[in-house]
């Protein structure tokens, strides 16, 4: 076993003060659940604790994970030190994003020796495939999750649509999830606004859809940048038109169910699934995307723009508005020349609300063990450590005094060997962080959650507008909803042709390539492509997600 570190030491006295549960007790508010943690300040995750080193003689572990920022895993600070914590030596494969789902199918079709897959971000419909095939290990069966994972456990236990995200209509589960909790990391899109274009054109920021169209205009035709050439500000323009639609949707009395279904939302009157893209809301937000697209208000590269392309723009103050979670991908120094909007937008129809609310989960696949995985016990007690106050801190900003200080008023924050670096680098907050921590990118087996994450959504100005909009979410939110082979099999060929129908169509009514004269011809192919039957089979998915709700004891 490594010697371990007196930094990392320290970090593990300081797990003496978690005190024993069975299941987090549900003192909740907002999805929190309240225990007690770290020096007895509330705990958020979870507070079963952990025993270190996890192993009496050095033991090794085959991980695949997706690199982080171009940064492998095993050059990553976070898993350097873990390693030294737990005496396990990690062996790890690195891939690339666009890689991965190639890589895993390879892997586990050819019995790759892998103990553990984490940050691929395997869908559901993978997950069952892999898993009914035998390939990957039920995490349900025999306990062995709720055994050897109990913080992991409690915390999905405690968060009821979270563990009906990674429970299968069977009652298997094949992964863990990412979480994401607290309303800086719920909101998943806010509105921008160019802080000096607002002063020049001596306008305020908008509360309804109307007054964004107004803001919108003024901007081009009143030369906001104030650079003497009134023909080079673009009003809107957004990294992709998916940001747009969940900051807007809301607006029109859609995608009224949060984030996780692109295809489905719930009938106001009854709560049963119905096709966003069938819906009257969703006509008339086509309608002002158009007129935004034909006034040459919407940038006219939406729907191809590359991020090298967005950030151009941004660094030559071209953009006036945009949608995004953070301000991070703005030129360094530039986050502070942007405001964001603190409320929902009211629509044409009176609707004010928010879509982009993500419910207590961000995406399955986080982590998965393969069948040839030699000591499953062993690999869910390494995972989890990231299901406690004290691992989620550790995962996300390393050790004290090292990566991270505690402040006067006790947040943590990145130390300032952390700032020095990314000041000087002349890259990215997120290209810096992701040589000390792998969770930049996403797909990470633990709960993002303040206090202990401090990425971009927890910067000061869209962290703010985060705590606001969360006042304007919906009564309701789905997850993302497991299906049975056979279901997965069906709404894959169905997806495909109505996918194809609404994207084609979406482009075609915004341009102006198809007139809404065209509407009912559109709905009409939307029901010859099978729109009910695919409805139907997510109304099963909510049927069964209640149900799983239901009988959580």
């Amino acid at each position: 076993m490594k010697k371990l570190t007196s930094a990392v030491a320290v970090l593990l006295i300081m797990c003496t003060f978690f005190s024993s549960c069975d299941k987090a007790p549900d003192n909740s508010k907002n999805g929190i659940v309240v225990t007690t943690s770290l020096a007895g300040k509330p705990s958020v995750v979870g507070n079963i604790p952990c025993e270190f080193p996890l192993v009496n003689n050095t033991a090794s572990f085959n991980i695949m994970n997706v690199e982080s920022n171009g940064v492998s895993a095993g050059d990553i600070y976070i898993w350097q030190k873990y390693e030294e914590m737990t005496g396990i030596d990690v062996n790890w494969t690195t891939v690339t994003k666009d890689e991965r789902a190639k890589a895993l199918y390879d892997a586990l079709m050819n019995k790759t020796p892998l103990d553990l897959v984490i940050r691929c971000k395997v869908s559901a419909r993978r997950l069952m495939q892999y898993g009914e095939s035998g390939l990957i290990l039920d995490l349900a069966k025999d306990g062995m999750l709720e055994k050897y994972a109990p913080n992991c456990w409690a915390y999905l236990k405690s968060h009821p649509e979270a563990l009906a995200s990674v429970t299968n209509p069977d009652g298997t589960i094949y992964a863990l999830p990412q979480v994401n909790s607290g309303a800086e990391l719920s909101v998943s899109r806010k509105i921008f606004i160019n802080k000096k274009w607002l002063e020049n054109v001596n306008m305020q920021l908008p509360s309804t859809t109307e007054e964004l169209y107004a803001l919108l205009k003024a901007f081009k035709e009143l030369d906001a940048n104030g650079n003497g050439d009134p023909s080079d500000e673009i009003p809107l323009c957004s990294q992709d038109l998916l940001s747009l639609e969940e900051a807007l949707y809301g607006s029109f009395g859609i995608g009224n169910r949060g984030v996780h279904n692109l295809f489905v939302d719930a009938e106001e009157t009854t709560g049963k699934a119905r096709l966003i893209a069938g819906t009257d809301g969703y006509r008339d937000y086509l309608e002002y995307m158009n007129r935004l697209y034909s006034e040459g208000l919407l940038d006219k590269s939406v729907f191809t723009i590359t991020l090298e392309q967005w950030t151009n723009y941004a660094a030559n103050d071209c953009i006036g508005v945009f949608s995004s979670t953070n301000l991070a991908s703005l030129p360094s120094g530039a986050a502070d020349n942007w405001v964001a909007v603190e409320e929902a937008l009211e629509g044409p129809e009176g609707y004010k609300k928010i879509s982009a609310v993500r419910a207590n989960f961000h995406s399955t696949g986080a982590a998965l063990i393969p069948s040839t995985c030699t000591d499953p016990a062993l690999v869910l007690r390494w995972l989890d450590y990231f299901w406690t106050d004290e691992g989620t801190l550790f995962y996300h900003m390393g050790i004290e005094n090292d990566t991270f200080v505690v402040k006067e008023d006790g947040s943590y924050d990145y130390s300032q060997k952390i700032y020095d670096e990314i000041n000087s680098s002349g890259k990215s907050f997120d290209a810096i962080i992701a040589k000390y921590s792998p969770y930049p990118g996403g797909g990470n087996p633990t709960v993002e959650i303040a206090p202990y994450f401090m990425g971009g959504e927890m910067a000061e100005i869209p962290a703010a507008a985060a705590r606001k909009l969360f006042e304007y979410r919906p009564e309701e939110f789905w997850p993302s909803f497991t299906f049975t082979n056979e279901e997965n099999d069906r709404i894959s060929i169905l997806q495909a042709d109505i996918s194809k129908h609404i994207s084609s169509s979406m482009t075609d009514f915004i341009t102006g390539k198809k007139s809404f004269d065209e509407w009912d011809s559109y709905l009409s192919q939307l029901h010859k492509l099978g729109s009910d039957e695919l409805v139907g089979l997510y109304q099963n998915a909510v049927d069964r997600y209640t149900d799983i709700k239901s009988n959580i004891k």
